[in-house]
């Protein structure tokens, strides 16, 4: 329930975007969610502000979603989105120089495309690894359970043969 709740919801999501292997994947997934919904939506003709709104319902993540907020808000003063994305200090730089470069260019919906594109590849390298790392530790706990198992069934029978019988 807590972390249903508003203030819940935002520190459980503040939480695991810190956590050391998981928050940077999490980041990358909502940041190619992010950039491939809003290159899509500026390439269909939908108009910038519209098209914020649509990618930053795409974002599981209610800190970077407020973030989406702000920067819409700061677009809408005539503030650029790859400025307003950089003072908020949660989108990676990679991402905020390609949308610096697309926004000079005239060409923001092919670099959020390419930008899309790394993030995907980069998050199925991470998940490669990261079940790569997951394997060996499951085993090792499988291993644990079936000693623990085996340990708990000779126990008794162990002691069963020290009983000494009766006089």
């Amino acid at each position: 329930m807590w972390k249903g709740s508003p203030g819940g919801k935002q520190v459980w999501h503040r939480f695991t975007l810190r956590i050391p292997v998981l928050g940077p994947l999490i980041r990358s997934i909502n940041v190619a969610r992010f950039a491939r919904t809003l290159g899509t939506m500026l390439t269909a003709g939908v108009p910038m502000l519209r098209a914020l709104d649509a990618a930053k319902m795409t974002m599981g993540n209610v800190i970077l979603q407020k973030t989406i907020e702000d920067a819409k808000k700061a677009v809408t003063e005539g503030e650029s989105l790859a400025t307003t994305l950089k003072k908020s200090g949660q989108f990676p730089p990679t991402m905020i120089h390609m949308t610096a470069v697309g926004e000079k260019a005239g060409q923001l919906e092919q670099m959020l495309e390419r930008v899309a594109g790394a993030y995907e590849s980069e998050i199925d390298t991470k998940l490669t690894r990261f079940i790569g790392l997951l394997e060996p530790l499951m085993l090792l706990g499988m291993g644990v359970t079936v000693a623990f198992i085996v340990i708990s069934v000779m126990q008794p029978i162990m002691d069963m043969g020290q009983i000494s019988a009766p006089k």
